[in-house]
């Protein structure tokens, strides 16, 4: 039982086996050795005890107080190395004193390589029926972070190195799209709010809403400006509320202060990632629909896969890795962006810099409530990651900033650079006459056309022979609804041109604070010391302060103002952070499962007949897509019990989701009499369950004050199939 038990179990927060041990050993060191060497000084006991706890308190900051180490904790230090030194004066022994304090010291060397070789290695956890390896998430806090240090994570060698990088990249895409201006029309312009990507427009925190500095900002000084290369045959829609040649002064000058605040964060961004120097990773993840997953293409040609292609150069100068995360998933499992936003920390690793969104043909109205749910939810994530939205297809003259509430979002959470890309909006800004072309019958936007009106195929393609089939398939901009490679790329470099913007941003100002003999440290880390040295003498950029945090505006406060966001234990593939949800117990009845996928699943016939042809396992791996559905479940009697995150749930919200389709909740959860579901073994009654967030979702319970439940020390849901015929499949558990 105790195999089957570990089979099923999802994997552990973080590296719980490793860290386990590694505190085992630490224990057993520090006992070993006051057994063997104390002597009954109680200042010996009372600096170990403090030690140890100020060890320990340090391990749980989060990213923003370790990168933040204060006088106060550089206090904390130097008086605990006081006590140390007083307790060893005032032994009666002193010889066993320095036994002691070596013992201590070479146990925690000791204990410490274990932890680092657990840290560094990860964790797999093989499940039966499939595999579930959840990547182990190295912790970021390090206690012995030294900030005089810092300034050697990024020399002005790498500093050089990765500008030229860039600079190579943006001269490539300007090239690519026709110069300079048509590339920042296509790549930047045509985004859903504006940025301003010029040097010197970033605004600093302690700047009011009332930056009038306005020098800068071309859409006030020349309106006509504003999406240069744009065809001027497309007329303006008159709703469009994000339209700077149609606002008044005041309209203008914060227009104008959204951009600041949208570039800020992004320049934000990218310098804690060169400069923090326990990063050395720069992570971008998306969750969305089979467009996000690259459906109809091989995953080869996915935009996910484009854009850490493109990127990978620029942070390999910066001697950092690279990793974009598709967690795209089709329909076919009835999960949408509904259900889908709870699941940010587990779909994707809990530690990345900016998080995708594209799921434009689920949206049916109303989807602004998810997406915001999205950025305040991210901001409680270690690196406060930015949210783009990715939109298939889009207006000739907006990217759907024509919708009120769009633009309530973009204003509203401005700070934290939230926006949004649209393919055809894109497209449409570098001024091809694609009307003239559908009222003559020639649709690029249509099922499988080759070639956008700019190129005929993706920059890739262009290398390949031109009787290579597979140069003509790269050239088609939809294959259907789901968008083609060259569809794909679009969204790719626009992605690619503002991040690549941003990251220059960044560089311009460390270096102009490594030639000033400044720490480069301070101006973009929230320090106190940074707070009361730099005010008024150079800008603070460190990040929004969470205390801003607007109030909701479409999402419920009590499910999307909490200081956490949601946990999940999501069953379905892939998926790259830890559960946040384990498993206490569970019978031999459940059994996990996966969808078999083959490497032409979703992959487009044309491609498919191809790489059959060419026969070569590389491209099969690489044509191969990571979405699976997938769940654990029981066709007979059976009980699984999960414990609940108690410390995490401020809401208690309780939501199971079962597989597959998308009504297939009512069915197989609430009329099915045989399924009973118990919190802490108390029965809870289904007359108070509800389908939420998705129809393939029960939500077993509101809240802790609405349910008249309260929140106890040890929280187990327990689901219990007391037998017949249907076939119960568990994909998500989810939290908050």
């Amino acid at each position: 039982m105790e195999d089957v038990w570990r089979n099923l179990r999802p994997a552990p927060k973080e590296n719980e086996h490793e860290l386990d041990e590694a505190y085992t050993y630490l224990t057993m060191g520090l006992l070993n050795a006051i057994d063997e060497f104390f002597t009954g000084s109680t200042a010996e006991v009372e600096m170990m005890s403090a030690s140890t706890a100020a060890q320990r308190l340090n391990e749980l900051q989060d990213e923003e107080e370790t990168f933040g180490l204060t006088e106060k904790s550089s206090a904390n230090s130097r008086q605990l190395s006081s006590s140390s030194s007083n307790s060893s004066g005032s032994s009666k022994d002193s010889g066993t004193s320095v036994k002691l304090l070596l013992s201590l010291v070479g146990g925690i060397i000791a204990i410490y390589m274990t932890y680092q070789y657990g840290v560094g290695n990860g964790v797999k956890v093989n499940s039966s029926g499939g595999s579930i390896n959840h990547p182990v998430i190295p912790s970021t806090d390090d206690t012995s972070t030294n900030l005089d240090a810092v300034s050697q994570t990024l020399t002005k060698e790498t500093l050089h190195d990765t500008r030229q990088a860039a600079t190579e990249l943006i001269d490539l895409l300007n090239n690519y799209y026709g110069g300079e201006n048509q590339a920042k029309a296509m790549l930047v312009e045509s985004w859903q709010a504006h940025w301003n990507l010029e040097k010197g427009v970033i605004l600093s925190y302690n700047d009011g809403i009332n930056d009038q500095n306005n020098d800068d900002d071309d859409a006030v000084n020349n309106p006509g400006e504003r999406a240069l290369g744009k065809k001027k045959a497309v007329k303006k829609a008159k709703n469009i509320l994000n339209d700077p040649d149609n606002m008044s002064p005041e309209e203008l000058s914060q227009n104008h202060h959204h951009k600041k605040e949208r570039s800020t964060k992004l320049v934000t961004t990218m310098a804690r990632a060169l400069l923090n120097p326990e990063q050395s990773e720069f992570k971008i993840g998306t969750i969305g629909s089979s467009v996000a997953a690259g459906h109809d293409n091989c995953h080869y040609d996915s935009y996910e896969s484009q854009l850490e292609r493109t990127l990978k150069p620029v942070f390999a100068a910066a001697k950092m890795g690279l990793q974009v995360q598709n967690a795209g998933e089709g329909g076919g499992c009835g999960d949408s962006h509904k259900n889908q936003v709870f699941c940010v920390t587990q779909n994707l690793s809990p530690d990345v810099d900016i998080i995708h969104y594209s799921w434009t043909y689920f949206e049916k109205g109303g989807a602004e409530e998810q997406r915001e749910q999205l950025v305040r939810w991210a901001q409680h994530m270690p690196r406060r990651p930015m949210v783009h939205h990715l939109v298939a297809r889009g207006k000739a003259n907006t990217c759907d900033a024509d919708s009120a509430e769009n633009v309530e979002l973009d204003r509203t959470y401005a700070p934290f650079a939230y926006n949004a890309f649209c393919i055809q909006t894109g497209l449409y800004f570098g001024g091809h006459d694609y009307d003239t072309e559908i009222a003559n019958d020639i649709n690029r936007f249509g099922w499988q056309h080759h070639g956008d009106g700019y190129h005929n195929t993706t920059r890739y393609g262009e290398e390949l022979p031109d009787d290579d089939p597979r140069k003509e398939s790269l050239g088609v901009v939809y294959r259907n609804w789901h968008p083609g490679p060259l569809g794909f790329q679009i969204a790719s470099d626009a992605f690619a041109y503002v991040y690549v913007s941003g990251l220059l941003l960044a560089l311009d100002t460390i270096e102009e604070d490594m030639d000033s003999g400044a720490n480069i440290f301070e101006r973009w880390f929230d320090t106190s010391v940074g707070r009361r040295d730099l005010v008024g003498q150079r800008q603070l950029l460190q990040l929004p302060p969470l205390e801003n945090m607007p109030e909701p505006r479409f999402c419920d406060p009590v499910y999307c103002s909490t200081p956490h966001p949601p946990k999940c234990l999501n069953y379905e593939l892939p998926t790259f952070g830890p559960s946040g949800i384990n498993v206490d117990s569970v019978t031999d009845d459940w059994s996990l499962w996966h969808e078999p996928n083959k490497w032409n699943y979703m992959v487009g016939k044309v491609d498919t007949a191809i790489f059959k042809n060419k026969n070569d396992p590389e491209w099969f791996e690489k044509c191969t897509h990571l979405d699976a559905c997938g769940g654990i479940r029981t066709n007979g009697k059976g009980t699984i019990v999960y414990d609940l995150p108690v410390e995490q749930m401020t809401a208690g919200l309780v939501v199971i989701c079962v597989c597959c389709g998308k009504k297939i909740a009512e069915s197989m959860v609430l009329n099915n009499d045989n399924l009973v579901f118990k919190l802490n073994d108390r029965i809870l009654e289904k007359s108070s369950m509800d389908l939420y967030p998705a129809d393939k979702c029960v939500r077993l319970l509101k809240g802790f004050e609405e349910d008249g439940y309260e929140k106890e020390e040890k929280m187990l849901l327990s689901v219990e199939v007391l037998g017949g015929d249907t076939e119960v499949k568990i994909s998500h558990v989810i939290v908050l």
